[in-house]
């Protein structure tokens, strides 16, 4: 380890004399009729309408119409790297009615919510998806916010990471879901961080805490492993069927 170091040094003092790489600028968006606003980057494009609405008819489709996920709207890079269909932002306004936070103040072990994503699918995982695992569950009690990761093993496909994040909002939840290779998830969180960060919900429908809502409501954690299920399926469906 000790003979790494002058290598180390070297490379940051080249990296020093390197010209500053730009910090990339984003732009502010407003999703579902001003419902909320974030930031994205300049160089991230809006997901067409029709791709949105084909999204919701896959996912009707590949569960005999059990699911049916609607996305008010997606982001997605003006050029990838070498995947079409990741990075990708969605975002999904759900009108499900109010929940209360006491349920995501005392969270269950990862164990326990592996389990619980385990029995969300009593006749085993679709055959696109070899595994699915929680890595992260964490509740944000100053934004009302749920922020979830997850690991997808995709036949044919590799590995690919799910980060969520679901705002409690007056009506049900404000989400965003990005997805990326689980080799590039590291640049991915940051961005994702930052997109968070800049997240505004409009005061109508922003949450408003009582004392009542102390006292748990529903899970939320099953209903985002199948969304995110649905959804890697139908990138790594749509992928397939254009090669």
């Amino acid at each position: 380890m000790w003979r790494a170091i002058p290598i180390a040094v070297f490379a940051v003092l080249a990296a020093a004399a390197q010209p500053a790489r730009a910090e990339p600028s984003f732009r502010r968006v407003t999703i579902s009729n001003e419902v909320l606003s974030m930031e994205i980057p300049d160089d991230w494009r809006e997901i067409e309408p029709l791709q949105l609405e084909e999204l919701t008819m896959w996912a009707a489709d590949a569960t005999a119409g059990r699911l049916v996920e609607v996305y008010q709207s997606g982001f997605c890079p003006l050029e990838f790297e070498d995947d079409p269909y990741l990075p990708n932002i969605l975002v999904q306004i759900r009108a499900s009615g109010r929940v209360r936070y006491g349920s995501f103040l005392d969270l269950p072990p990862l164990a326990d919510l592996q389990n619980d994503t385990r029995v969300s699918f009593p006749q085993g995982l679709p055959p696109l998806i070899m595994g699915i695992a929680i890595d992260r569950a964490a509740f944000d009690r100053s934004k009302y916010c749920i922020r979830l990761e997850h690991s997808l093993d995709l036949r044919l496909r590799g590995r690919v990471t799910v980060l969520t994040a679901a705002f409690l909002t007056e009506r049900g939840f404000a989400t965003l879901y990005f997805a990326d290779r689980e080799r590039r998830i590291d640049r991915g969180r940051e961005l994702f961080d930052r997109i968070v960060d800049s997240v505004v919900v409009a005061p109508e429908f922003a949450y408003r805490p009582r004392t009542s809502d102390r006292w748990p409501g529903l899970p939320f954690f099953v209903a985002a492993a199948v969304i995110l299920v649905v959804l890697i399926g139908y990138l790594a469906a749509r992928r397939r069927r254009r090669s």
